[in-house]
């Protein structure tokens, strides 16, 4: 009886962490798409825009693209500080691309955060409850 107990307790493990592993693989499946921008066009906040100008790279997030200029806030900074946003005239932009989440790593996000409840559930169980077969 107390090996059986043991060889469950082992299965429970090994399908705990078993999530974890997949989660670590599927992590080299992340990547951030990129889209070139063009033209004038609305972009979220949160997403950041790669600006090439001069022979170097800028990265911004709250990018506003008009016509004549292409203004944003440099990426390190945070979305709210109005008086960090930059302008560049437009004719000094060799290009841009526009990043954006991905379906992977959306779905890796999730399954991330499962694991993390997981084995939060088993620490709490093996705290709690050390003597229950079902922990």
């Amino acid at each position: 009886m107390k090996e059986t107990k043991r060889w469950r307790s082992v299965g429970v493990l090994m399908a705990r962490c078993s999530l974890l592993v997949f989660v670590l693989l599927g992590t080299g499946c992340l990547y951030w798409g990129r889209r070139r921008v063009d033209q004038p066009t609305p972009i979220k906040p949160s997403n950041p825009v790669w600006i090439w100008s001069g022979g170097t790279v800028e990265k911004w997030h709250a990018v506003v693209i008009t016509e004549n200029s292409v203004s944003g806030i440099p990426y390190r900074m945070p979305l709210w500080c109005g008086s960090c946003r930059l302008s560049i005239p437009r004719t000094r932009v060799d290009s841009m691309k526009l990043g954006y989440h991905t379906v992977p790593e959306v779905v890796l996000v999730g399954a991330g955060a499962l694991t993390a409840l997981t084995l939060a559930e088993a620490a709490v169980c093996t705290v709690v409850a050390p003597r229950d077969p079902q922990c």
